[in-house]
C-alpha cells in the first residue's frame, strides 16, 4: 500500500510518499499515515488549465492587451503609462462609474487618517476598529439583511460555502450541493472542500428541469449560482425562488455583478426579486464593482438575526484572520453606500439604462435586452478574437478577449461592459467599429508589438 507521511521523518524529510514496507522500524505514530488518494482532479486540474491557457495570455499580452500599466483615470477612461494615450475602457466592472467619485475617494483619505491605522493587525474575532462595526451596521440597514464584510466576494464564497456544506444551515443534515455549470470560478473553487462535508453535482447553465428533479428526490439541496454572470446572462431568479417555496430548495447566490446596477438602493437582482430576504437564502457579493469601494460582504440572514451572524463569525474560514477590509476601503464603502441612499443612485441606474440599450440597439449579442451591463460577443476562434481587439484597442477602445478558462474552449468572445458615465457618442462610434471589425471575416491574427 502506498502511503503519505504527514510530518517530520528521519533525516528531516518531510511529507514524503512511502509504502507500508518502508516505514517498519521507524518507531513513528502511525495515525500520521494517511492513504494517498486514489483519484485526483475530480473537481480541478490545475497543471492541464496553465498548460492549455497559458499561451493564450501570452498572445494577448503580446498583442497590447494584457498587463496594461495605466495612470489618472477620467470617467471610462484610462492613461496609457507607456505612451500618455487615452483609452475608452469597455470592459470595466465600475457599472456606475463610481470608482472615482469624489465623495468615495475622499472619505477612504480621511478615514485612514483619522483612525491613525489601516487595521489592528489582528484577527476581528479579539478586536476591531469601531468603523468596521458602524460600515456593517450601515450596510444591513441599506440592503435590509445581516451583513458581514470580508476582504473580497472570493473570501466570502471559502467563508460560505463549505459552512452551507456541512449542515449548519439545514438542521446539521448535510444537503445535497448543485452547482450550475457556469458559476463563478469563486465557486467552483470551492468544490474539493465542500465534498469533503458532502455530495455535490454539477448541472447544465440554468437547467430548471434538472434542478427540480433533484429536488423531487433530494429533500435537502442547495443550488449554488451566480445571479448576474460575469460573461453575460442572469439566473432565473424568479423561477428559482418558485422551486423554493415547493421544495423548499435552498439557494447561495453571487450577487457580485448586480449589487448597486440593480434593484432600489442597488440591492441586486436576487434581494429586488425577493423583496426581502429568507432564511433559505444566502448572497455573496463584491463591494469593489458596481459598488465600487472595497472587499467582499455576506448577506446572512434577516437583519438583526445575531444566532445566524454568530454561525458565521465562529464558523472558521477567513472572517477568522486577520485580514480584512482596511479603513481607507472601510471609509470608501460608507461614503457608497450613502450615494446609494439618494437619488444620485437612481439617476445613475437610469443612465446606466440608457447606455445599455443604445448598445443592444447596435450591436447584436447574446443576452441582449435582459437590461443587464455584462455583454458577451462571440467570435469563436481565439485568433480573430485578439485580433479584433487589438484593432479596437489601436482606434483607442479597450476590450477585453475571453477565452478558456474565463471562457469554454472554443466559445472566445469579447466581453463589452457598459457604464453609467459613459457618452453616447463613445458608444457609437465603439459599436461601429465593433461591427465593422466583427464582420470582416480575414480580421486577422494578433500583431506582435
Amino acid at each position: 500500500m502506498v502511503l503519505w507521511v504527514r510530518g517530520a521523518l528521519p533525516g528531516g524529510r518531510r511529507d514524503s510518499r512511502i509504502t507500508t514496507t518502508s516505514c517498519q522500524g521507524w518507531g513513528f505514530d502511525q495515525r500520521f499515515l494517511v492513504r494517498e488518494p486514489e483519484i485526483v482532479h475530480t473537481f480541478m486540474n490545475v497543471k492541464k488549465t496553465i498548460g492549455t491557457s497559458t499561451s493564450f495570455w501570452k498572445r494577448a499580452e503580446a498583442a497590447g492587451l494584457g498587463q496594461l500599466t495605466a495612470t489618472a483615470a477620467r470617467g471610462p477612461f484610462l492613461v496609457s503609462a507607456d505612451d500618455g494615450r487615452e483609452f475608452l475602457n469597455m470592459s470595466s466592472f465600475s457599472y456606475l462609474g463610481l470608482e472615482s467619485h469624489p465623495a468615495i475617494v475622499e472619505a477612504a483619505a480621511e478615514t485612514v487618517v483619522k483612525v491613525g491605522s489601516l487595521n489592528t493587525s489582528t484577527s476581528r474575532m479579539r478586536a476591531v476598529f469601531e468603523v468596521l462595526r458602524d460600515t456593517e451596521e450601515m450596510l444591513s440597514d441599506l440592503f435590509r439583511v445581516e451583513v458581514l464584510t470580508t476582504t473580497s466576494c472570493a473570501a466570502a464564497a471559502w467563508q460560505t460555502l463549505p459552512l452551507v456544506a456541512s449542515g449548519a444551515l439545514t438542521e446539521g443534515d448535510p444537503p445535497l450541493m448543485v452547482f450550475d455549470k457556469n458559476a463563478h470560478f469563486c465557486l467552483n473553487a470551492m468544490k474539493p472542500s465542500v465534498a469533503d462535508e458532502t455530495r455535490l453535482l454539477t448541472i447544465p447553465h440554468n437547467d430548471l428541469n434538472a434542478l427540480e428533479e433533484l429536488c423531487k428526490t433530494h429533500r435537502n439541496l442547495v443550488y449554488v449560482a451566480d445571479s448576474v454572470y460575469s460573461t453575460g446572462g442572469c439566473a432565473p431568479v424568479r423561477q428559482l425562488l418558485e422551486l423554493q417555496d415547493r421544495y423548499g430548495l435552498f439557494l447561495l447566490f453571487d450577487e457580485a455583478h448586480g449589487l448597486s446596477s440593480c434593484g432600489a438602493r442597488g440591492r441586486g437582482l436576487v434581494l429586488d426579486t425577493m423583496g426581502e430576504i429568507n432564511d433559505r437564502t444566502i448572497v455573496i457579493t463584491s463591494l469593489n464593482k458596481g459598488f465600487a469601494a472595497s472587499g467582499g460582504a455576506m448577506f446572512v440572514g434577516r437583519r438583526g438575526d445575531s444566532a445566524r451572524r454568530e454561525l458565521f463569525l465562529y464558523g472558521s474560514g477567513p472572517l477568522m484572520w486577520s485580514q480584512r477590509i482596511n479603513t481607507a476601503g472601510l471609509g470608501a464603502v460608507q461614503a457608497s453606500a450613502e450615494i446609494h441612499r439618494s437619488s444620485e443612485l437612481d439617476d445613475l441606474q437610469r443612465r446606466l439604462r440608457e447606455n445599455i440599450n443604445h448598445f443592444d440597439a447596435l450591436v447584436p449579442s447574446e443576452n441582449r435586452h435582459d437590461g443587464l451591463p455584462i455583454r458577451f460577443v462571440s467570435v469563436g476562434d481565439v485568433e480573430r478574437t485578439i485580433g479584433i481587439a487589438q484593432r479596437l484597442f489601436q482606434e483607442g477602445c479597450y476590450v477585453a478577449p475571453l477565452f478558456f478558462p474565463v471562457i469554454a474552449r472554443g466559445r472566445s468572445g469579447l466581453r463589452v461592459m457598459l457604464r453609467a458615465d459613459m457618452d453616447r457618442a463613445d458608444i457609437t462610434r465603439f459599436s461601429g467599429l465593433l461591427r465593422e471589425f466583427t464582420a470582416t471575416p480575414d480580421a486577422g491574427a494578433a500583431e506582435v508589438r
